[in-house]
């Protein structure tokens, strides 16, 4: 290679050297550029990110105790439907009627029995003779020991599992409904001797109605020694009908006798009624001098209650409840629905929401029903409501209606004999107006 040669191939060489380093400086520079633009573009991500985060943590923070609650509420709501689906609720399908009804004629009476009329007092009682009581048959769960019997008189639907149950042969049959805002149900109070033997008879017979659109609460007592005709079994003391097959027959018999359009019942027995009095803490009732000393005679331990405000326990309540001999059968049940509605008020004036709770759970051990949880929270619910708004104010009744009545002997039992249709026709328009 010449001189000449040797000389431009250096300063090629050199060329490219420079270009090469002029290159390098150049990517450098670029990468120094995209570098700095990267940071500054993350700064903001960053920055919102970070923002994100503290409005994350407290939405959380706002959030965990509607959460918390609602996880107590939820837990609290499936406890108490647990609790309820397990003791209470009874589930029997409701069914068409498959024949027709028909009344079932009355018995031909005996001139005796015919000519005469029993007292007061002996309404309720079974007869040999006019005048003449079958000793020891007045039966029921609040009468004293008799000697040689083995019923346990302390067994209640909250107190044995193994009671019997409720339901006989005869399904509730349908019936439509009169009106969709007024629900009816039937409360039916036993005075079984001892629940894992017998049904009992019904003591009490109440039809509760609520409507939802006037918010009204009502009661119609039904005298339990109403001479009506029961299908199947002739003429007899409507109390019979749950005794010979329960809640079917029963509430069978209410709806075709009245007129009405009931599908649900509750039924508890008088051993629970004095537990549940006990739990809300007893009941102040205004006593007559009357009423005072029955309760001080038939009442545990020694008592000397006066007439006027007095303090019932469970057991002193049952036995106001279960007074008549001192007056009539009306007065009976009048009492029985003053308790009602002293217990409701009680309640609603005096206890909290954790005590309520309390107190529904309890009574969940010790009624049976077809009410479903569903039904029974949104009726308590809307119950509940009207009462904190307004208070409770409940209306009552009772048939047979006090002006339009006799007492009189059937197949040698003291009844009390009352116009059906008029009794009906007078219950319909107190109910739906």
């Amino acid at each position: 290679m010449s001189k000449n040669e040797t000389g431009v191939f250096m300063n090629e060489e050199i060329r490219n050297e420079n270009i090469s380093e002029e290159e390098i400086q150049q990517e450098v520079n670029s990468e120094i550029e995209n570098s700095d633009k990267k940071s500054k573009d993350k700064k903001p991500k960053d920055k919102k990110k970070k923002k994100k985060k503290k409005w994350l943590i407290a939405l959380i923070c706002l959030l965990m105790p509607f959460v918390l609650v609602f996880c107590t509420v939820a837990g609290v709501f499936f406890a108490l439907m647990s609790s309820y689906n397990k003791n209470s609720y009874i589930e029997v399908p409701i069914v068409e009627r498959p024949s027709p009804y028909v009344e079932p004629p009355t018995d031909p009476q005996a001139p005796e029995w015919e000519e005469e009329t029993p007292d007061a007092d002996d309404i309720g009682r079974d007869f040999i003779a006019p005048g003449q009581p079958i000793p020891n048959n007045e039966g029921g769960g609040g009468g004293s020991d008799y000697q040689g019997d083995t019923y346990d008189r302390n067994a209640s639907f909250g107190r044995s599992p193994n009671a019997r149950s409720v339901y006989g042969k005869t399904p509730i049959y349908k019936v439509a409904k009169k009106d969709p805002n007024i629900e009816n149900i039937l409360i039916i109070g036993t005075d079984s001797r001892d629940v894992t033997r017998e049904r009992g008879r019904s003591d009490a017979l109440i039809v509760l109605s609520y409507n939802k659109k006037t918010e009204e609460i009502k009661m119609i007592s039904i005298l339990r020694d109403s001479l009506v005709p029961i299908e199947g079994h002739g003429w007899s003391r409507i109390n019979h009908a749950y005794s010979w097959d329960g809640v079917g027959l029963c509430v069978n018999t209410v709806n075709q006798l009245f007129d009405l359009d009931i599908q649900r019942f509750v039924v508890v027995d008088f051993n629970g009624v004095t537990d549940f009095v006990d739990k809300v803490g007893g009941i102040d009732m205004n006593l007559t001098q009357a009423e005072a000393d029955y309760i001080n005679n038939y009442s545990s331990g020694t008592l000397n209650l006066q007439a006027g405000k007095n303090h019932l326990n469970g057991d002193r309540a049952l036995v106001y409840m279960r007074i008549r001999r001192i007056d009539s059968d009306f007065k009976r049940t009048e009492r029985q629905r003053k308790v009602i509605e002293a217990v409701a008020k009680k309640i609603v004036a005096e206890k909290n929401l954790s005590e309520i709770l309390d107190l529904t759970e309890f009574a969940f051990g010790l009624i049976k029903t077809n009410i479903t949880f569903t039904e029974l929270t949104g009726t308590v619910t809307d119950i509940a409501t009207a009462a904190l708004r307004k208070g409770i104010d409940i209306q009552t009744q009772h048939v047979p209606y006090s002006d339009a009545y006799a007492y009189k002997y059937y197949n040698g039992m003291a009844i009390v004999s009352f116009n059906i249709d008029d009794a009906a026709r007078r219950m319909n328009k107190f109910i739906y107006g």
